[in-house]
């Protein structure tokens, strides 16, 4: 199988897939999507192996999804082609059709037969985090960086990650309202990923893990991954990310959109996203904050 945008490999029961768009942080293009598409037709004609291994080249497992596809949805002079440029490709009615069919995409990913284990390091955010969201277990490097920026002003994710599940609700909520990054061994704290390790020994832990599983028949694992996603699902999960992909195609319509654009068109999307960001960035989180405007109140009170 010739890929251009994904490494894809197997050894003996064990396949693993590289996200190789490092000179873009390992964006998620449409290209890469598609051929991940054929990753999952082969596993699923696939007996023998039992694990996948997804990792990434480069710094960064994936700083979301590649902004210059997808632009035109709020901005019609950032179409690419005569598809995007039609006036009704951007109505939120078919945004919002276009996410739905992402996250049943994602969610094909979350069935797969095979048990599925993430190896992160370096950025995870935005669009990435679709992508761990719906994997089986995840190894993450302590300093990893994982969070969704976009919520400052760009809308929802389309599986939203999977966050109210894995962090809970007012974790959820705290993370998500200010849009700020948490390292990965935060990230293991708190259950988002599964354990966080040094950087450098992060992908050596998911092997190991991965080898173990691959001793167990994969019936035996699908039957295990299905029964374990239809508590979830039973409870609403599907209903739930639906809300979200609605919300998504309303949030890139919104007002809170309009200076995010204004840049846009003026710089880029680099431009614009620090923008964004302007107000955030002297801190990571507002824990860090707190402390910092705390230990400022303590030098000027000697």
């Amino acid at each position: 199988m010739e890929l251009e945008t994904l490494i894809y490999e197997k050894e003996g029961r064990i396949a693993t897939v590289t996200l190789n768009r490092p000179e873009v942080g390992n964006a998620l293009s449409r290209k890469l999507r598609d051929e991940l598409d054929l990753v999952m037709d082969d596993l699923d004609t696939d007996d023998e192996t039992r694990v996948l291994v997804v990792k990434a080249n480069g710094n960064h497992f994936s700083t979301g999804y590649d902004l210059k596809e997808f632009s035109y949805l709020w901005d019609a002079d950032s179409a690419i082609n005569d598809i995007q440029r039609r006036p009704h490709r951007r109505h939120p009615i078919w945004s919002r059709r276009e996410f739905h069919l992402s996250r049943e995409r994602w969610m094909r990913l979350f069935r797969l037969r095979q048990a599925t284990i993430g190896v992160v390091h370096g950025h995870c955010v935005a669009g990435g985090l679709d992508l761990m969201g719906v994997l089986d277990v995840v190894f993450c490097a302590e300093d990893a960086r994982l969070g969704q920026p976009e919520a400052r002003a760009m809308g929802e994710l389309h599986v939203f990650a999977l966050w109210p599940i894995h962090l809970g609700m007012r974790k959820t909520k705290e993370w998500l309202f200010t849009g700020d990054n948490m390292t990965g061994a935060e990230a293991a704290e708190m259950g988002l990923v599964n354990r966080a390790v040094p950087r450098e020994e992060v992908e050596a832990v998911a092997r190991t893990y991965a080898e173990r599983v691959a001793n167990v028949p994969l019936d035996a694992i699908y039957s295990h991954k299905e029964v374990t996603n239809r508590w979830f699902e039973t409870s609403g999960m599907q209903a739930a990310m639906a809300a979200a992909n609605d919300l998504d195609a309303l949030g890139i319509s919104s007002p809170s959109m309009d200076e995010f654009t204004r840049i846009w068109r003026e710089g880029g999307v680099r431009p614009a996203v620090r923008a964004r960001d302007k107000a955030f960035s002297e801190h990571r989180t507002y824990w860090e904050a707190y402390l910092a405007s705390k230990e400022g109140k303590g030098k000027g009170d000697k």
